[in-house]
């Protein structure tokens, strides 16, 4: 029974499958839809994937190092006030009067007024960060300020009176501790002569000044450890964190280096740790892997979103556009049919401007439509050789780009604001010349200024490489091919100098010799040898291994460049030799200003 009610559901579903294909089948419409949506379906959950996990990938390693900086900035904080703080201990312990009232056998109330008025002096400027201040002369305590009553400065807890010596070390260094939730700070006085014993003092600071130095996110679980595994401050305490497991494992890993590290119960979050410089103090800050990626869920969503709407549209589009396909193409089949019994008096009635337009009248004006076709393919070819020429002078190296982005970030990141801004105006001066519409020949001295603007961007990642320029004032006023300098330096500094161990330099020179003008760029950088030399400039070379970087394309497009405004008599010409240098010589016609006026004029 089981066995037929199987056989019976296959069978359905069998037939099922026959119906939907034949729906699908019957119509061009049905067709054109059941395409459109899914290819649709299959390009958003594509993109959606890709996009999650490049942009998951891409947000977690930036937040690796926002966060290494954060823990770094964190721990900064905390040694800023240590040393602010052991700055004051210090500065009340050295105290002339202080440490002569100390001195003393017995103090009257005219020393303890005076001593209250040094301490209250001395914190003046910090009485928001400090909680109270206990001086003893010996077993008594001779001064107190609680720094919290405003009322009664001199209250204090009885408890708190009282002088327990184990806690300070004798030999005077200052020692911080944790006590009930508060931070102390204690350290033994002795006279600055004699190295006598004559004092103690303790200090406390307020329970939220120190959590109020880690600035943290609400996302972020930030704790400090002192060197023995107490926790002495944290933001966003969560109970479920085991702090013993915490600062165990932040023992076992690099410091300022982020790592993913499983937490149970949050799952994996970015885990970085980092040590103090004065108080041995370890700060350890978690963050969320979903709080990271957030950014990607959001996006992923918008793409779903998009998707939706734009298979919803499609499916609109595809059903009154298959309207308007479908009735010229019964048109055009019948009349096929006609001239498939060889009858070519009939001609096709379609007026519309798409495929089937096109279709219908080159079927009606063959010859003309031969014609036609020989001369657009003649006009394409010069549109392509014109494309193929705007698109050698407009290249930009990508790597290039994305140093400079890169040098700008890190500028950025050191607050170098005036170099950011000169870098800056020194790439959009190259994206302009790159980009620029009109006039092809310019002045060696304005190519020049986009050379100037590149090694600028150049000398802010590598300060050892020397640039000297030898053009005379003649020779600066010719003309040549705009945006055709620019990438024989870029090729020096790829090629010979990047590679480089120590300093190195580049020479630019140019001479006028008879009609000719000859451009040299000599480096001694590290070289090229003989076989990728052999094909650096040839056409079918664009798998050498200078192409990862786009150098060997940049010297290959000007070369070509060259060829295709001069003819085969003019381009580059490059000697090299290995761990000596390289020379790129660039050969070009003489031509002046008034030269060029009559060949703009002439096109």
């Amino acid at each position: 029974m089981i066995k037929k009610i199987h056989v019976r559901g296959w069978k359905f579903f069998i037939q099922i499958l026959k119906e939907i294909s034949t729906f699908l089948t019957s119509s061009i419409k049905r067709k054109m839809i059941f395409i459109m949506v899914g290819t649709l379906f299959v390009v958003v959950l594509i993109i959606n994937a890709v996009t999650f996990e490049i942009s998951t990938s891409l947000q977690i390693n930036d937040a690796k190092a926002n966060d290494a900086m954060k823990v770094q900035f964190i721990i900064e904080n905390l040694d800023e006030t240590v040393s602010s703080i052991n700055s004051l201990v210090e500065s009340i312990s050295q105290d002339s009067e202080i440490q002569s009232i100390l001195g003393q056998s017995q103090n009257n109330q005219d020393s303890i007024d005076q001593i209250n008025k040094v301490l209250l002096s001395k914190t003046t400027y910090s009485s928001e960060v400090l909680e109270s201040l206990y001086l003893f002369d010996g077993d008594n305590v001779i001064s107190r300020l609680n720094f919290q009553n405003t009322h009664n400065i001199y209250g204090v807890g009885v408890d708190e009176l009282r002088l327990k010596k184990h806690r300070y070390d004798t030999v005077g260094r200052i020692n911080w501790r944790m006590n009930d939730g508060k931070i102390y700070i204690d350290k033994a006085i002795r006279q600055r002569d004699s190295l006598k014993l004559i004092g103690y003092i303790t200090i406390s600071l307020k329970k939220d000044y120190l959590k109020q130095r880690l600035q943290s996110e609400e996302y972020r679980y930030t704790y400090v450890f002192d060197e023995n595994g107490n926790n002495l401050v944290s933001s966003n305490m969560d109970s479920s964190i085991n702090s013993e497991e915490l600062f165990s494992k932040a023992k076992k890993h690099l410091d300022g280096q982020p790592i993913l590290l499983k937490v149970e119960p949050f799952g994996d979050m970015l885990f970085t740790t980092n040590i103090s410089e004065f108080g041995d103090w370890r700060v350890v800050s978690l963050v969320p892997v979903k709080e990271i990626a957030k950014g990607s869920v959001l996006i992923g969503w918008w793409i779903i979103v998009i998707g939706l709407f734009a298979i919803l549209l499609g499916i609109i589009i595809t059903w009154i556009s298959t309207n308007r396909i479908i009735a010229p193409l019964y048109d055009l089949k019948e009349v096929m049919d006609q001239v498939e019994t060889e009858n070519f008096q009939y001609s096709v009635d379609i007026y519309s401007n798409d495929e089937f337009g096109r279709l219908g009248r080159s079927f009606n004006r063959m010859m003309e439509k031969i014609n036609y076709l020989i001369s657009e393919v003649f006009q394409r070819e010069l549109a392509q050789k014109e494309s193929e020429y705007k698109a050698l002078k407009a290249q930009i190296n990508p790597h290039f780009l994305y140093n400079t982005l890169d040098t700008i970030r890190w500028l950025s990141v050191y607050k170098e604001s005036e170099k950011v801004e000169k870098v800056a105006i020194s790439l959009a001066q190259l994206l302009k010349a790159s980009l620029m519409e009109g006039k092809e020949m310019i002045p060696i001295k304005n190519e020049l200024e986009y050379i100037n603007a590149y090694l600028y961007i150049q000398k802010n990642r590598f300060q050892d490489i020397d640039v000297s320029i030898h053009i005379n004032d003649f020779i600066e006023d010719l003309f040549i091919p705009r945006f055709v300098l620019q990438p024989l330096v870029e090729n020096s500094f790829v090629h010979g100098l990047e590679n480089k161990v120590g300093k190195g330099s580049l020479t630019i020179s140019a001479t006028a010799f008879n009609q000719d003008l000859k451009i040299r760029l000599i480096d001694d950088g590290v070289g090229i040898n003989e076989e990728e030399l052999k094909t650096l400039l040839e056409a079918s070379a664009d798998a050498t291994p200078h192409n990862k970087k786009g150098t060997g394309n940049g010297l290959k497009n000007v070369h070509r460049r060259i060829q295709s405004l001069y003819g085969d008599k003019y381009g580059l010409s490059i000697q090299s030799s290995l761990n000596i240098g390289t020379i790129v010589e660039i050969t070009i016609p003489i031509l002046q200003e008034t030269e060029v006026s009559v060949l703009s004029k002439s096109e």
